[in-house]
């Protein structure tokens, strides 16, 4: 902790641990992740109420893909899932 810089005279008083139960209710989502209610914002993982790490990371690639989506102007909306598309 010392070599954190501002730190170098900081003291441990009592350790401590905290878990945080806050979440954003999913089902304010749709199927790619995306906020209903604010636009642009996907969310994933422990945000989403998910506990595992598999989930999570399952979640945040499918949000991130969606939202590289939605960036390149080929965003795929309400309750369809993200999936290939053949050409």
């Amino acid at each position: 902790m010392h070599a954190v810089p501002g730190l170098e005279e900081a003291m441990i008083v009592r350790p401590g641990y905290a878990i945080e139960y806050d979440y954003c209710d999913p089902t304010g989502l749709d199927a790619t992740l995306h906020s209903k209610s604010v636009p642009g914002l996907f969310l994933a993982g422990q945000i989403n109420g998910t506990t595992g790490y598999e989930e999570a990371a399952a979640q945040g690639f499918v949000a991130g893909v969606n939202a590289a989506l939605r960036a390149r102007g080929e965003a795929r909306s309400g309750s369809r899932a993200t999936r290939p598309t053949s050409e």
